[in-house]
């Protein structure tokens, strides 16, 4: 007859479970899991449910309640905050220390003695370069860097929470600075740390993004916290939503010690959002500077201009008037030439009258041909007088007129007008080659202006 099999009670068959499991882990075990919930209770005490989740499809193939009483948790989360600047929060993967308890009516639960921080610090850190490493093979990691701000950033969308102190103190460090400069602030609400960091952030950035006309940049920022605040900028979607908005990114998220992936993919990184509105206003400050600067070389330039411009005119008024005075000279020259001729014309013509004169009385008493010869020779003398009297007067007008133009070619304008020029370098005229250098700024003085130039060879 077969024996029959052993039958438990409830109690019986939980109290085996509870032996067998103290003899096969008598002593605490290391385990790796990541914790789904995470309840502080008033009390001190801190429950959790720890998961583990298939790498293929992200379900749970195990679960397990964990508690770390009120005893050990200060010292193990004070001594786990002060080694990764994170608090245990849900979502982390973590190695703890446990001791495997179990209890009739609750069932299995696992006792935290311990926790390496190390552990999770390499786990971030692993999760964090995985997200770099995809942004850089997609060729997005730079891409942002590639925008250029403009001359001033007068119009800047805000990304932040309403409600952040950093976000107070921003906006009031930009009203109260000491330029007097008026930045028109846009906040795009989001939440800056929880679960709904992504979805709100990401919904930000598309909305500033189809309203970038309206902008000159983007300030992602919040006030500061820990570094488990913080790493959901460690986030491989506001990351990449970062990397394609059409404006330069500056962030002012509140890292101290290191940075978020949201602060490398962005176009500025600054540590905290008065850092942020500092950036700004020295920016727009710089600008004015050079604008300033600008304004000053400008006066300077046109003064220099102006002066020398003052210099040549006096110059050519110089001229002017030392042609004034040689053609007066030359006038004067020519009225004793004409003078000179008048007087000799005087004088032959009374020399001329008195011969006829003479002839005149000789006709009186000389035949017919007599006269007739001497009307010839008289006639001849005429018109020989009004040659040589005409020719006088074509040479004096020649002479003159000689000088008139060789007064005219020498004016300075009449040479400038044929094509000819003055250059100058640092108000000195420059006669060849080797009186300029490269990069030497040469006046060139036309006819009708002048052109200002530099020496490239």
């Amino acid at each position: 007859m077969s024996e029959e099999p052993r039958t438990y009670t409830l109690a019986e068959l939980q109290q085996e479970i509870k032996e067998s499991l103290s003899e096969s882990f008598p002593f605490a075990v290391w385990i790796v899991a990541e914790i789904n919930t995470l309840t502080r209770h008033r009390s001190g005490h801190c429950y959790m449910e720890l998961v583990q989740k298939s790498k293929t499809s992200n379900s749970i193939i195990a679960q397990a309640r964990a508690t770390i009483w009120a005893n050990k948790f200060s010292f193990i989360s004070a001594y786990f905050e002060s080694e990764t600047d994170r608090e245990l929060a849900e979502g982390m993967n973590v190695m703890l220390q446990v001791a495997i308890t179990y209890h009739e009516v609750y069932g299995m639960s696992l006792n935290v003695l311990g926790i390496n921080p190390t552990y999770t610090i390499g786990d971030v850190e692993r999760a964090k370069k995985e997200i770099i490493d995809r942004l850089i093979n997609e060729g997005v990691f730079d891409m942002n860097k590639k925008q250029e701000l403009p001359c001033i950033i007068q119009n800047i969308a805000v990304i932040s929470s309403s409600t952040a102190a950093g976000y107070g103190d921003f906006v009031n460090h930009l009203e109260t600075n000491m330029y007097g400069y008026h930045i028109n602030v846009t906040l795009y609400e989001a939440a800056m740390q929880g679960e709904a960091t992504e979805q709100s952030v990401i919904a930000a950035l598309n909305r500033i993004g189809d309203e970038y006309e309206n902008y000159d940049a983007v300030a992602i920022i919040r006030g500061g916290g820990s570094k488990n605040d913080l790493s959901w900028f460690d986030n491989y979607n506001i990351a990449y939503m970062v990397t394609q908005v059409p404006l330069p990114v500056i962030s002012g998220i509140g890292h101290e010690r290191d940075d978020s992936i949201v602060d490398m993919v962005a176009h500025t990184r600054m540590k905290t959002p008065t850092a942020v509105a500092n950036f700004i206003i020295d920016y727009n400050s710089k600008f004015e500077e050079q604008v300033d600067s600008t304004s000053s070389e400008i006066f300077s330039i046109a003064k220099d201009f102006l002066m020398s411009s003052e210099m040549y005119l006096n110059n050519m008024t110089m001229s002017i008037m030392k042609v004034r005075s040689r053609l007066s000279k030359d006038t004067e020259r020519c009225d004793r030439i004409m003078s000179e001729i008048r007087n000799t014309l005087n004088v032959r013509i009374k020399e001329e009258e008195m011969n006829l004169n003479m002839i005149a009385k000789k006709i009186e008493t000389t035949p017919k041909h007599i006269i007739s010869e001497q009307e010839v020779h008289v006639n001849g003398i005429k018109e020989l007088m009004v040659r040589t009297t005409k020719h006088s007067i074509e040479k004096a007008n020649e002479k003159l007129s000689f000088l008139e133009h060789r007064l005219t070619l020498n004016d300075p304008r009449t040479i400038l007008k044929r094509g000819y020029s003055i250059t100058r370098i640092n108000g000195k005229v420059v006669s060849n080659e080797l009186e300029a250098n490269a990069g030497d700024i040469m006046e060139t003085l036309l006819y009708d202006g002048t052109i200002t130039s530099i020496v490239k060879k």
